[in-house]
């Protein structure tokens, strides 16, 4: 997680608690308490053996998912945002400059280089490392496949001896001018294969020599094995050749028990390199209510300072049930969450948005670790 996201929500966290102690008049949620167990339910899918295993690849000695070529900086740079009602800005741009720096040749339609393809990877207890298990070579598949082992849950580390929670295969599916991985876990084993708990695909195309503009795509499925989670976004980025590139990035999120959807908008533009302002619509829907979170959050990368204009609406009410203003810098933290008069949330409030700010920086994990394979096959 980025310094700045840990700002924001330490900013977020006590504002949360500020505001006069008087009724509010504005119109206000209409079960806090649902909606907070919503959120957590959203979030708990991401719980399985497997698909934990699969996220601490990116950490696991000997682990293959290892950068190759320049074109990962293009999904490095387009990170597939999830719903996220705070700013990231100083790591977007940094991601769209190294993008625009790396992206000098188109890329080609490879992924995964082919000197893996076919390999199975396996944990050895002995060196405490992943190797690779020639018996179970397989030449007809283009792409790697990687056994998965329950981790600790603290340090992420394989658990020894290791048991095997299931198995992760990459596929390279690229042709043309776009580069595509499709990711697919699953518990059981290759020769008894379980439940399927993850299936997505993640693809990303150039625009330029040198690189100018990109676009990059994800979708697919996330699932415990009870509750399944599908995601749809896309990401833009343009100008990647100055220092104030631009961008969008769309992303749908839907729960099926229970039917919940989140949804995102976001721009981000940079009139220099040292300013960048989002503009954020955040949507949560069950049932008859729709909470949505809209408004705009500027950043300047130094002196580092955030101020916000958000508003929470609850069913399309003109008038907010919350609103998230104010400046936060190196000498005062002026950023406050209350109702539209300036009232206090109730502690139902506070416990409903202060999962409504927590969800986003779930799904950022999930996301990181969902796409984390792609940006290093491509080279990020």
């Amino acid at each position: 997680m980025s310094a700045c996201r840990r700002t924001w929500w330490a900013v977020a966290a006590a504002a949360l608690i500020a505001g006069a102690c008087k009724d509010g008049t504005a119109p206000q949620l209409s079960n806090p308490q649902q909606l907070s167990s919503n959120l957590q339910t959203v979030s708990s899918v991401f719980g399985s053996p497997a698909f934990q295993s699969f996220g601490a690849l990116d950490s696991a000695p000997g682990s293959p998912v290892t950068p190759s070529t320049p074109a990962g900086a293009l999904l490095s740079a387009a990170r597939v945002a999830p719903p996220q009602p705070y700013a990231d800005a100083p790591a977007r741009l940094q991601a769209f400059r190294s993008a625009a720096t790396a992206l000098g040749s188109p890329i080609s339609a490879q992924v995964i280089p082919s000197s893996v393809w076919g390999k199975t990877y396996v944990w050895d207890a002995t060196t405490h490392h992943y190797i690779e298990d020639a018996n179970q070579f397989d030449a007809s598949r283009h792409g790697v496949r990687i056994i998965l082992y329950a981790v600790d849950p603290t340090t992420r580390h394989v658990v020894e001896p290791p048991v095997a929670v299931g198995f992760a295969d990459l596929l390279d599916e690229s042709a043309g001018n776009t580069n595509q991985l499709h990711v697919i876990v699953k518990g059981g084993t290759p020769t008894n294969s379980g439940p399927t708990y993850v299936d997505y695909t993640v693809n990303g195309t150039v625009i330029g020599t040198p690189a100018s503009a990109f676009s990059a795509t994800g979708v697919g499925f996330v699932t415990d094995g009870t509750r399944r989670i599908d995601f749809n976004a896309t990401f833009s980025a343009t100008n990647l050749t100055t220092d104030n590139p631009d961008g969008q990035v769309d992303v749908h999120w839907a729960l099926d028990n229970p039917v919940v959807t989140v949804d995102l908008h976001e721009t981000v533009t940079t009139p220099d390199a040292n300013n960048a302002t989002l503009t954020i619509d955040f949507i949560y829907t069950h049932g008859g209510e729709t909470v949505e979170l809209k408004g705009s959050v500027t950043v300047v990368t130094s002196p580092g300072s955030v101020t916000v204009d958000l508003a929470v609406y609850v069913n399309g009410n003109s008038h907010p049930s919350a609103v998230v203003r104010g400046t936060d810098d190196a000498s005062h933290n002026g950023i406050t969450i209350t109702h539209e008069d300036g009232s206090q949330l109730t502690l139902d409030e506070q416990d409903a948005l202060s999962r409504l700010w927590e969800l986003p920086d779930r799904l950022e994990a999930a996301l990181e670790q969902l796409f984390h394979p792609a940006r290093h096959f491509m080279g990020a």
